[in-house]
């Protein structure tokens, strides 16, 4: 069974995610995700499997202060403290197909870890 606040506080997360991605918000990103969390995926035909610091630094890099972040939710799946969420977000002029795989830890949900595909 679902939790209305729950899902309303993994909305939340999804956003501050979206948002911080795009504009490079490295104190926002590093409230997201726990300190040993990864990203991991393919770009260009490799496989990168990143640190949080180097996903983040990535943002940085990409930032764009001007951009409207674009995100979508597609699915939820809560089982008491962990979630599964299928976000469709747009990042560096690329759409993503990412997974979040959340914890609900202290009374906060955030990102232990992020799997994604760029969409062709």
């Amino acid at each position: 069974m679902t939790n209305a606040a729950d899902v309303a506080a993994i909305t939340e997360v999804v956003r501050t995610y979206a948002t911080a991605m795009t504009s490079g918000d490295r104190a926002e990103l590093e409230q997201v995700f726990f300190e040993n969390s990864c990203e991991v995926g393919h770009y260009d035909g490799e496989l990168l499997w990143n640190s949080r610091d180097v996903f983040i630094r990535m943002c940085e890099e990409e930032a764009d202060s001007s951009g409207t972040a674009w995100w979508m939710i597609r699915d939820i799946s809560i089982h008491g403290d962990i979630s599964v969420v299928h976000v469709e977000d747009d990042w560096a002029g690329m759409r993503f197909d990412t997974i979040l795989m959340m914890l609900k830890h202290d009374g906060a949900w955030r990102v232990m870890a992020k799997a994604y595909r760029i969409q062709s």
